[in-house]
């Protein structure tokens, strides 16, 4: 693994339905985390340690709080740095110059995350108006981004339909990641959550060698899961030529397309080149 998670104060990890951007302005992460009534928010923050009475070091972890049915409105997660921080905003990484999605060997490249700008380049609009779902608004300082798991069981290929629905082109895509991993290196992070009249903040103190975690999912957890989450996306993003693009899994013949593919569920995050997801 290119990624030494064991140095790292705070592991996060978000899998599911979201937008991220960088702000550069405010030197963070930024992360739409679309509530619509699909997919359910769940977030734990686990505590390392090791067992007792086992014969040799084994690492347990243990919930210091776990939030479920959170509200669809008016959540903001805020995770960074409280004291000494090895980052001062956040950083990238990437294996090389070059990313090639169907030849790439490295699995923590950042860049197995969807980008709408290998959907649509520089002419990537945010949609006004339509029928947008609320979002919880996640913000990450100080960490490292990269993609924690990628997901090798589906291979996608991309479709592009013009603004009517007709089939325009179909090219080889390749794999999709499904979590993103984040690592603050700090002698002291800060989890902080708000909703209705709850204001929450937990320090998470440096424990060397064992890393917190903080594991945040957005999912569609039903039999009938979608494969692709483009759609929604769409309601956000888009093109300024009107076209739209579907990620569509290559199968066997006699695989079944829809309601997950061979059962399997897969939600996956996008990226954006967007200034803040407040524009969103």
């Amino acid at each position: 693994m290119s990624i030494i998670e064991s140095a790292a104060n705070t592991l996060v990890r978000f899998t599911g339905l979201g937008i991220v951007c960088f702000n550069e302005t405010q030197n963070r992460c930024e992360m739409a985390v679309l509530r619509d009534e699909r997919h359910t928010l769940s977030l734990k923050i686990q505590k390392p340690q090791y067992l007792d009475g086992a014969e040799k070091d084994v690492v347990v972890y243990k919930n210091l709080a776990v939030y479920e049915n959170l509200p669809k409105e008016g959540v903001e997660i805020e995770i960074k740095a409280a004291a000494n921080p090895a980052i001062s905003g956040f950083e990238i990484y990437h294996a090389d110059e070059d990313f090639n999605r169907p030849e790439s060997e490295d699995v923590n490249d950042f860049r197995w995350i969807v980008d709408f700008k290998e959907f649509h380049g520089d002419d990537l609009v945010v949609q006004n108006g339509g029928d947008k779902y609320p979002f919880t608004k996640l913000f990450i300082a100080n960490g490292l981004f990269y993609t924690h798991k990628l997901d090798t069981e589906l291979y996608f290929e991309k479709i592009g339909n013009d603004e009517n629905g007709n089939l325009q082109n179909r090219e080889v895509f390749g794999n999709v990641a499904e979590t993103i991993g984040v690592k603050i290196e700090a002698d002291q992070v800060s989890f902080r959550i708000k909703y209705d009249e709850t204001d929450e903040t937990q320090l998470l103190e440096k424990v060397s060698g064992l890393p917190y975690r903080i594991e945040i999912m957005n999912m569609d957890y039903s039999e009938n899961a979608d494969y692709s989450d483009l759609p929604d996306y769409y309601k956000y993003l888009g093109g300024a030529d009107g076209e739209k693009f579907e990620l569509e899994p290559v199968t066997e013949e006699n695989d079944e397309i829809g309601g997950g593919v061979s059962g399997k569920r897969f939600c996956h995050p996008i990226k954006a080149e967007i200034d803040t997801i407040e524009n969103l």
